[in-house]
């Protein structure tokens, strides 16, 4: 049997992070997000959504859209899909802003090794950024394989 994943020490990675909502429609957003980390204690994960201000990304946060976050290591194919209510959007904090600059680093390195230039790496990264702080309800290991979709 493998190891449990370690959610922390994943977001600590240069994951690739996706973030969706949803509208009163149901119709779908997706965006990319940065800086991820869970809170110490697991229950949380905070991240920075690329939502510029009036997007349909910013406007499902508003209004409360359940929030689902996929985290993938391009290296490993190890991914986490975790699911919850937002309970904080908010401006970036410096704090927050520093930890974006380092997982951009980490993910720079991450797809290096797999042949990603660093030029297009980083022309993945938006600029217009909410913190969002997301109360994890589900876990779930999206890494391929037997195990995949699976409660963690």
């Amino acid at each position: 049997m493998d190891e449990p994943i370690d959610i922390a020490e994943l977001a600590r990675q240069g994951v690739a992070v996706i973030v969706a909502t949803r509208d009163d429609e149901l119709r779908p957003q997706l965006s990319r997000a940065w800086g991820p980390s869970l809170s110490d204690d697991g229950a949380c994960l905070t991240v920075c959504v690329e939502a510029a201000p009036d997007s349909p990304m910013a406007r499902n946060l508003a209004s409360g859209s359940p929030v689902a976050a996929t985290l993938a290591r391009l290296t490993s194919h190890t991914a986490v899909q975790l699911k919850g209510p937002a309970i904080e959007v908010a401006a970036p904090t410096q704090a927050r802003l520093d930890a974006v600059h380092e997982h951009i680093g980490h993910f720079i390195a991450e797809t290096a090794v797999v042949g990603v230039p660093e030029t297009l790496a980083r022309a993945l990264v938006g600029t217009d950024l909410m913190t969002v702080t997301i109360e994890i309800a589900e876990r779930f290991d999206d890494t391929p394989g037997p195990d995949a979709g699976q409660p963690l």
